[in-house]
């Protein structure tokens, strides 16, 4: 699909003196365009917002079947370490791999010490049995249907592609595998809301991160809402949540 000027980094200074900063990582395949409405939301309440666009993103499918996880994980590092230079600590937000991403940076030890506080939306730490085989597929079929908008809400659309690239489904794999392996090593204050009807990650995926990390997790419920829940009916609920949990966390 083509994409809009919402789908191009973002970021929002705060006021003078902002009240804290905030990296919002966008999901596999998708675009800044989703995670923008919580920027702006936590924006107009006075916080430095950074809303990068992950590496062969929001371009063509074949462009981002030659990046990498280690190019994604890249470019959500080098944010928070930009942040980082004007703030003691931060939040990171995530949705989807944006999520697994999120997880990533709370296992990185030169960032982990630092944050605030994550918040995660149907975050991924596995990848459906079919795509276990994508390193071996990517070669023979370069692509697969889109998975995108996953959305309850009434024509409401997410900017995306229209084609998966199963090369990237394979270092998706990878990337899940790895975080998950270590969320043992999580102890950020968390924020996970799961919604309970999703047609791309399981809410199984939620109930491991929960048992699995070793911080203070608050779960929400995303009744209203399909995967890309940024988007869709619960969205004011996700935001006022994040708002009042990383107000909590920064006492």
């Amino acid at each position: 699909m083509a994409f809009s000027e919402l789908s191009v980094p973002w970021h929002a200074p705060g006021d003078y003196n902002p009240r804290g900063g905030i990296l919002l990582c966008h999901g596999f395949t998708g675009a800044p365009q989703a995670m923008r409405p919580w920027g702006e939301h936590h924006a107009a309440a006075g916080w430095e917002v950074s809303l990068p666009l992950l590496p062969g993103h929001a371009r063509t499918w074949q462009e981002m079947a030659r990046t990498t996880r280690h190019d994604w994980y890249d470019a959500v590092r080098d944010a928070a370490l930009d942040l980082l230079e004007r703030h003691e600590r931060i939040a990171v937000g995530g949705l989807s791999m944006g999520g697994t991403l999120t997880l990533a940076l709370a296992q990185d030890p030169r960032i982990a010490p630092r944050l605030q506080g994550i918040v995660l939306v149907n975050p991924a730490v596995s990848v459906p049995r079919a795509a276990q085989l994508s390193p071996l597929l990517w070669p023979l079929l370069p692509s697969t249907a889109s998975i995108a908008s996953d959305i309850r809400r009434p024509g409401q659309v997410e900017e995306a592609y229209s084609r998966t690239p199963t090369r990237a489904v394979a270092q998706l794999r990878a990337l899940t595998a790895q975080v998950r392996s270590r969320l043992h090593e999580v102890t950020a204050p968390m924020l996970l809301a799961t919604s309970p009807e999703d047609h791309i990650v399981p809410p199984r995926d939620s109930d491991l991160i929960a048992a699995r990390t070793r911080g203070r997790v608050e779960r929400m419920s995303l009744p209203d809402s399909y995967h890309v829940a940024t988007l869709d009916q619960d969205a004011a609920r996700i935001f006022a949540a994040s708002l009042r949990f990383l107000e909590e966390t920064a006492r």
